[in-house]
């Protein structure tokens, strides 16, 4: 098992103690998405151990990771807008630019086009909940905010995505210790997305805990 399943597996692990009986369906809804996950980079692994084509299966997960990541943004978005037509907006350019990417090359070549502008859709999301929060005069206590930890680890990988994929060509040759330096950077962002994700799951516990005490 590879490191960055591991620490896929670690954080359905928290998700599942911390929110699986949350009243709130978005944040809850992360348990399936986070065990999704975990089941389609295992399988994407033993697809790559087997000599298989496995893009394939990472254009089915695009699907799930748009639709999940989606609905945690539209239920944080909540709190000060009705981001709804926000949300759907977005996800109708996926799902445009998802049809192009399958017209274009197939379903069995990864959808990079998609995944970019996905990227960038959820950057815009995290800066605008940030502009909001900003905006909020009521205190916020920041380090127990689960809202805020989400979206920061969100923030960050996908801000740190697509910042690697705009400038892949001059990286892709660029080795260290026999690996290309994307697997280090890519390393370093998982790391970065699911230790925020974590950490919010156990802040969204506490209010939980607190508001029933």
């Amino acid at each position: 098992m590879s490191f960055i399943i591991f620490i896929e597996a670690a954080c359905f692990i928290i998700a599942f103690i911390c929110l699986i009986k949350d009243s709130n369906f978005a944040w809850r809804s992360m348990v399936l998405f986070l065990l999704i996950t975990c089941a389609t980079e295992i399988s994407g692994k033993l697809l790559k151990i087997a000599h298989q084509h496995n893009q394939w299966l990472y254009n089915i997960f695009l699907v799930f990771e748009a639709g999940f990541t989606s609905l945690m943004f539209s239920s944080i978005l909540s709190k000060y807008i009705n981001g709804r037509p926000l949300i759907l907006g977005g996800l109708a350019v996926l799902l445009l630019l998802y049809g192009y990417d399958i017209y274009d090359h197939g379903f069995f070549v990864f959808n990079d086009v998609t995944a970019t502008v996905m990227s960038v859709v959820f950057v815009i999301y995290s800066f605008y909940y940030y502009f909001l929060l900003i905006k909020d005069e009521h205190y916020i206590d920041l380090k127990r905010s689960a809202s805020f930890w989400w979206v920061a680890g969100t923030l960050f990988f996908y801000f740190g995505s697509t910042a690697v994929n705009l400038f892949f060509t001059s990286l892709k040759n660029v080795k260290i210790a026999g690996h290309n330096i994307t697997y280090f950077i890519f390393t370093a962002l998982t790391i970065i997305l699911y230790g925020c994700w974590c950490y919010s799951f156990i802040c969204k516990k506490w209010l939980t805990t607190t508001s029933q005490s």
